[in-house]
């Protein structure tokens, strides 16, 4: 008879195994399942992704570094090896290109501006105007990123299997107004 303990146990065990066959080179499971992916995509750059099995929950998974993302919550193992092959791909590719090293300095700046923001208003009490013209700003960076995305060309053009979708203003969270 299974219960939910051997349950999260197999399913730690399989992604781990397909994990390594995937070629982690470094695999850290903890006993509250909390498991712990590094990929190597050159000597000086490392993935790393974190997955956590909540008992009768789901499995949530979440890329540590370069930049910390959540991922989303997943109800298979392939489901989780299988984004995160697609995600590694890109990835692999991305880091070919002449622009990665701005792409991470981007994502560090845009980590470092959620951490600001949260300070700010965790610690002082902000004026209902001050939030309005943070929104307005992220309004004209949304816009920019739409623009860029309806410009540029896709990197995949109708190969859905790399996990690149198209880009339109409900993925950018830019419903029309």
């Amino acid at each position: 008879m299974s219960n939910e303990y051997t349950t999260n146990k197999v399913s730690s065990d399989m992604i781990n195994m397909m994990a390594k066959q995937m070629g982690a080179v470094h695999i850290k499971s903890d006993p509250a399942y909390i498991n712990i992916y590094t990929f190597e995509i050159a000597p000086e750059f490392r993935i790393k992704y974190m997955l956590d099995l909540r008992r009768g929950k789901g499995m949530y998974l979440h890329r540590v570094s370069p930049y910390p993302i959540m991922l989303g919550k997943f109800y298979g193992e392939t489901d989780i090896v299988d984004y995160m092959k697609r995600d590694l791909q890109k990835f692999r590719r991305a880091h070919e290109s002449g622009n990665f090293a701005s792409f991470l300095d981007l994502t560090e700046d845009l980590t470092q501006f959620n951490r600001q923001i949260e300070q700010l208003f965790l610690n002082r009490n902000v004026p209902e105007a001050a939030f309005r013209e943070l929104a307005d700003e992220m309004k004209n960076v949304r816009a920019t990123i739409k623009q860029m995305a309806e410009e540029c060309p896709m990197l995949y053009d109708t190969d859905r299997s790399m996990g690149e979708l198209a880009i339109n203003s409900s993925d950018l969270g830019l419903e029309e107004e």
